[in-house]
């Protein structure tokens, strides 16, 4: 008999966090890691202990990210043969042993028919953001969104302010999606693209008797409230009333 409770889990931010944000005078273990190998992610010791426990305790532990497959890969989780379910780009994709699964993969076509494509939405931001000096890196991530990176302001709150309120300004003509905040990147989704239609999906699909949620992310909010409990870090900017 599959067991019957899942836990919904945020990677970034909540389970582990890039070598900016770690604190190395606590102990650490590495997470992930860069195109070339270089180790960029990391969890504290305590919170890798937890979920190691959980998997091995056979609770359904399913990374619930904002990365892609190529990212996903990069982290330890994509190597533990006892994760059966990933959901990845938002929940865009979702991974059953390791394949895509394709009824999902049809519903989201499905969607995006329905709407501009990305890549006109592209070259349409590309001429709304041509105007700021900031030295954005703008790309689209597998055909489901627009990423909106401010790699070289990092401290440089007034560049973020500004980058926001353009891109506010651009979706005021394109209703159909929406805008995504973390730290110092930004993401345009469309909104069919949102990590809660793919937790009810595997709610639905698997029918679990109990569901656990964690995120760090105002918008993880989603999903987290689909799941019987709610599980947030501490020191992160989610108000729950």
């Amino acid at each position: 008999m599959p067991n019957r409770i899942f836990f919904f889990s945020d990677i970034d931010d909540t389970l582990m966090q890039t070598k900016r944000k770690t604190d190395f005078t606590k102990s650490t273990v590495v997470g992930g890691y860069t195109k070339d190998g270089e180790e960029n992610s990391f969890f504290y010791e305590g919170t890798k202990l937890f979920i190691d426990t959980l998997i091995a305790s056979n609770i359904t532990f399913v990374p619930t990210t904002a990365r892609n497959m190529n990212s996903y890969e990069r982290t330890v989780f994509s190597k533990d043969k006892n994760i059966k379910y990933v959901i990845l780009n938002f929940g865009g994709m979702i991974l059953i042993d390791g394949k895509i699964d394709q009824e999902w993969e049809e519903k989201m076509n499905a969607h995006y028919a329905r709407i501009i494509s990305i890549e006109n939405l592209y070259e349409q931001l590309k001429n709304q953001l041509m105007s700021m000096n900031a030295e954005l890196i703008i790309k689209i991530i597998d055909g489901f969104y627009i990423s909106i990176y401010n790699k070289f302001n990092l401290d440089n709150k007034d560049v973020l302010t500004n980058i926001k309120e353009q891109l506010g300004v651009f979706l005021e003509e394109y209703k159909d999606f929406y805008l995504y905040e973390n730290d110092n990147s930004f993401a345009i989704l469309p909104n069919c693209l949102n990590k809660k239609f793919a937790v009810q999906y595997l709610i639905e699909k698997m029918n679990p008797i109990i569901t656990l949620g964690a995120g760090d992310n105002i918008s993880d909010l989603c999903f987290m409230n689909l799941c019987s409990f709610r599980f947030i870090p501490r020191k992160v900017p989610i108000k729950l009333l």
